[in-house]
């Protein structure tokens, strides 16, 4: 058989070398990661929302707001029913000290006035009061009123006016005769005090006045 001719390789040319085209990846042998130039898809961020963030805030706000508002009432009941309790000791204390009084008073009251001590007046004995004499004092005589002893009423006056007249009088008629013989100057107040006068008689029935107006003694 023929002998195949042996092929005999030979160095690259340093341009050859330039123009081959370079081969991916990494070198056998190398401990190297390899690290990929394209990054990887991350997660991207959500965006803020500022009305969320704000809305937020204000929750947070309100709930603070509210415990205050329960610790604030909390501390308000307390102190209003510390209040009472101290208001309610004090009327007691008053109370009290006002009974304790009024027991010493009623005691000093019922005691008899006995022996004056070292350094004490001796007490008033009670004296009786003497009854004041009752009825309307008497009035003074210069303007009319109440007589004096002896000297005739508008009663008496009227009525022994109508007595020696002996028949049936009007009012005016006796006014005018009383007011001649009383000597007075003011008929007007003389006649208010006749009609007064006159008033209490017919009550008593000491003389009656008919339907026309005629004043006579009683049958």
């Amino acid at each position: 058989m023929p002998r195949k001719a042996k092929v005999v390789a030979t160095a690259p040319s340093p341009a050859a070398e330039n123009n081959a085209p370079k081969k991916r990846g990494r070198k056998p042998g190398s401990k190297n990661k390899v690290v990929g130039k394209k990054r990887a898809r991350r997660g991207s961020k959500p965006a803020v929302n500022v009305f969320e963030a704000i809305e937020k805030e204000m929750k947070m706000m309100a709930g603070a707001l509210k415990k205050a508002k329960t610790a604030a009432a909390k501390q308000l009941e307390k102190a209003e029913a510390k209040a009472t309790k101290a208001v309610a000791r004090a009327e007691a204390k008053a109370e009290k000290k006002i009974t304790k009084l009024r027991e010493r008073l009623k005691a000093k009251r019922r005691k008899k006035p006995g022996k004056p001590g070292p350094k004490r007046k001796p007490g008033r004995p009670k004296m009786k009061k003497v009854a004041g004499r009752r009825g309307r004092p008497a009035k003074r005589t210069g303007r009319g009123g109440r007589p004096r002893a002896g000297q005739p009423t508008k009663k008496t006056m009227i009525v022994d006016f109508v007595k020696e007249f002996a028949k049936p009088i009007t009012s005016g008629q006796l006014i005018d005769g009383l007011f001649a013989i009383s000597g007075e100057k003011d008929k007007k107040r003389f006649s208010q005090g006749i009609y007064t006068t006159l008033t209490q008689i017919y009550k008593n029935k000491i003389l009656l006045k008919d339907n026309k107006g005629f004043i006579t003694l009683p049958k």
